[in-house]
């Protein structure tokens, strides 16, 4: 992992001033990457890995709104949430008035507190901004 220290700048937080370390992101791995790399660890071809990945989405989606929550062993659960605007009277909620967005929260697997997912992660770099 690439860390960048990075230092505030805006009068309006509480870190203005100060310094702060935040995740680099240097690449994007695509659906054909983790095909790929998966067909390289079985025995699975990466066109029948892809299939299996793209049919998880759709599962994925219909259940997701259909309201439940997903738990996928060793990955996490995934659920819809949304954000709404604070109104007076349940009387007066308007979904298109009210709710602002609609998103998935993912909570990685964890044990005893511990994300599983960031087992083994190590800083290799860090870039200041100075």
């Amino acid at each position: 992992m690439i860390l960048k220290i990075t230092k505030g700048t805006r009068k309006n937080i509480v870190s203005y001033g100060k310094y702060t370390a935040k995740a680099m992101h240097l690449n994007t791995i695509t659906m054909d990457d983790v095909c790929k790399e998966i067909e390289s660890n079985c025995s699975a071809k990466s066109s029948d890995v892809e299939l299996v990945l793209r049919e998880l989405v759709d599962v994925l989606k219909h259940h997701l709104q259909e309201g439940h929550r997903v738990q996928l062993p060793h990955l996490g659960t995934m659920k819809m949430d949304i954000e709404s605007k604070a109104f007076d009277n349940p009387k007066d909620f308007n979904p298109a008035e009210h709710i602002k967005r609609c998103k998935i929260s993912f909570i990685a697997k964890s044990y005893k507190g511990r994300q599983t997912l960031l087992d083994d992660i190590k800083i290799d770099k860090v870039i200041t901004d100075q």
